[in-house]
Order: structure tokens, then C-alpha cells, then sequence
């Protein structure tokens, strides 16, 4: 069998696997209630990372139990029929938007209906044990995210930003020429700033030591991507512009371009090379300033991170 046919089981997955078990377990042969409310909390609340789960943990809990609280009341007041039960989850999204949380209506409408469209008649009951479910579920989920192989973005945020760089210093010049590579490759960058906030997440939360850079050296990492990526933007839009350039100027341009690729392929891979990089120069036509203001950025970039040891030390191993 061909491996790229092969399905991956991620990590995330098999946590999820793992919490609704557990909560189930947990309803059937402790609490006695034989309702699966509970585990599609603990589905809900695996996050990406664990501080997402213990937000959730509160939205989960606090929107059933508000949710559950509309329902009795409206139910009590009105019976129950199709009307009553819209008119709880009305009551319940008002609520939750007049006290700015809005974040918990998913959870307080889907607590009303589940309740709502049961056939027994003691919903206070029911009310109680899935509020008991709901709270069970979250907490597990979130115990699993923490305890079973916690989640790591360091290693896969600098695979991905080595990736994705060094395929910007042997491709340029295609890039170049492919405005959909380019778009392709700042969509790549956008998702690199996101592993970089589930890091700094995860770093608050299970106090989780890096291994090989700071949290700032990432942080600049793929500023200077940004900084390539746009110089490549501005290469692709004034490239006509360029080709008219005189042979010397041309040439200037690219020796100072592919030194600074240089300079940022030690960072990427040695981050340990803090002398000054050469001072580029100004040209007069309109150009040659645009393209040297985006080589420049790039530059700047590039010394941020190179002189500023104090502040991007890599912590010691």
C-alpha cells in the first residue's frame, strides 16, 4: 500500500478519542447516567492547545448552565412545544449578549434543546445530571490535553520556518516570475505567526521550556520572512523596471540581495553571528529606490536580530 494513501492519526485526534472514553466511562459506570452530553463537551474542549481548553472550560460549563436555567424556567412557565423552546433560546442568546458573552450561546441553545426535546417530564433532573455531564466532560478534556503529551509548536514552528526559507533562498527567482507562489508563500508566513501564538499560549499555561530558541528569536524569525517575502513582491512589480537598469547597477543589486540571503541562512541555522552586516547604498532613480527601500527593510531586519544579543540570546542547553 502506497504510504501517501496511509491515514495520520494526529495527536489532537487521538487525545479526543482518549477524553470521550474516559468521560463516558465515567457517566456509565460512576454517575449512572447513560448520555453522551458529557462526552461532546470533552470533544469541544480539545483545543489546539491548553490554554484554549481551559478557556472553554468556563464558556462550556457556565453556557449550559444558563442555557439549562432558561429552559426550566420558560418550560415551568409555558409547557413545552416548539414555541417555548424557541422563545428559551431567545431568552438565553439575550442574556448572554447583554452581559457581553456571547461566546457562550452555542453552548446555552444547544443545552435548551437537548433538554427541551427529551421525553421525560422531571427536566430538573435532567437539568442537574447534564450540567454534572457537561462539567465532567470539560474537565477531562482539559486534563488530557495536559497531562497525555501536551502539545509542542516549537519544533514544527521552526521545521516550518526553515521550510518555507529556505525554499524563498533557492526558488527566488521563480517566485519571482509566480505571483500565485508568492500569495501561496505569505499565506504559509500567516500560518507561521499562528503556531507562534499557540506557542506563546502553551508557554503560559504548562510552562513549557524551548529548546533551541526564544520566544523573541521566533518572533523575528518570521518578521524577516515577511521582510523577504515583500522585497519579492516589489522585485515581481518593478520587475520590468529592473531589467532596464544599466548591467553594473543590476549586478550591484543582486551581489547586495544574495549577501543578505547569506547572512539570513546563518540566523535560520546558527543564530550565533552578531557583527555588523554593510551599509547599502542610495540610488537616485525612482526604481532603484523602491527596490533598495525593501532591501533595506530586509537589511534592518536582519540586524535587529543579530545585535540585539541581551535580548535574543538562545537560552543555554
Amino acid at each position: 500500500m502506497d504510504k501517501r494513501y496511509i491515514p495520520k492519526v494526529g495527536l489532537r485526534t487521538l487525545k479526543t478519542g482518549i477524553a470521550v472514553a474516559i468521560t463516558i466511562a465515567l457517566s456509565w459506570y460512576v454517575f449512572g447516567i447513560y448520555s453522551g452530553m458529557g462526552a461532546i463537551a470533552a470533544v469541544v474542549a480539545m483545543q489546539p492547545t491548553v490554554k484554549r481548553s481551559s478557556k472553554i472550560v468556563f464558556s462550556r460549563i457556565f453556557g449550559t448552565i444558563v442555557g439549562l436555567m432558561c429552559g426550566l424556567l420558560i418550560v415551568y412557565a409555558f409547557g413545552v412545544n416548539p414555541i417555548s423552546i424557541g422563545l428559551a433560546v431567545i431568552v438565553a442568546l439575550t442574556l448572554n449578549t447583554t452581559f457581553d458573552k456571547t461566546h457562550m450561546s452555542t453552548y446555552a441553545a444547544f443545552a435548551i434543546v437537548l433538554m427541551l426535546e427529551n421525553p421525560t417530564t422531571d427536566f430538573f433532573h435532567y437539568a442537574w445530571t447534564r450540567s454534572l455531564l457537561t462539567a465532567v466532560g470539560v474537565f477531562v478534556s482539559l486534563g488530557v490535553n495536559y497531562a497525555f503529551m501536551p502539545p509542542r509548536y516549537e519544533e514544527r514552528l521552526l521545521s516550518e520556518i526553515r521550510k518555507t526559507s529556505s525554499y524563498m533562498f533557492h526558488h527566488w527567482r521563480e517566485l519571482v516570475g509566480s505571483p500565485a507562489e508568492l500569495l501561496e508563500t505569505r499565506a504559509r508566513i500567516l500560518g507561521h505567526q499562528e503556531l507562534h501564538m499557540m506557542l506563546q499560549e502553551d508557554m503560559k499555561v504548562t510552562n513549557v521550556k524551548l529548546k533551541h530558541l526564544t520566544i523573541k528569536q521566533y518572533r523575528l524569525l518570521i518578521h524577516l520572512e515577511d521582510k523577504l517575502v515583500l522585497l519579492l513582491e516589489s522585485l515581481a512589480e518593478h520587475r520590468e523596471s529592473l531589467l532596464l537598469m544599466d548591467e553594473e547597477e543590476r549586478k550591484t543589486f543582486e551581489a547586495e540581495f544574495l549577501y543578505l540571503l547569506a547572512h539570513h541562512h546563518d540566523i535560520l541555522y546558527t543564530c550565533d553571528k552578531p557583527y555588523s552586516l554593510f551599509t547599502l547604498p542610495h540610488e537616485d532613480l525612482s526604481v532603484s529606490e523602491i527596490l533598495h527601500g525593501h532591501l533595506l527593510d530586509y537589511h534592518e531586519q536582519l540586524e535587529l536580530f543579530k545585535h540585539d544579543p541581551k535580548q535574543t540570546k538562545a537560552p543555554s542547553r
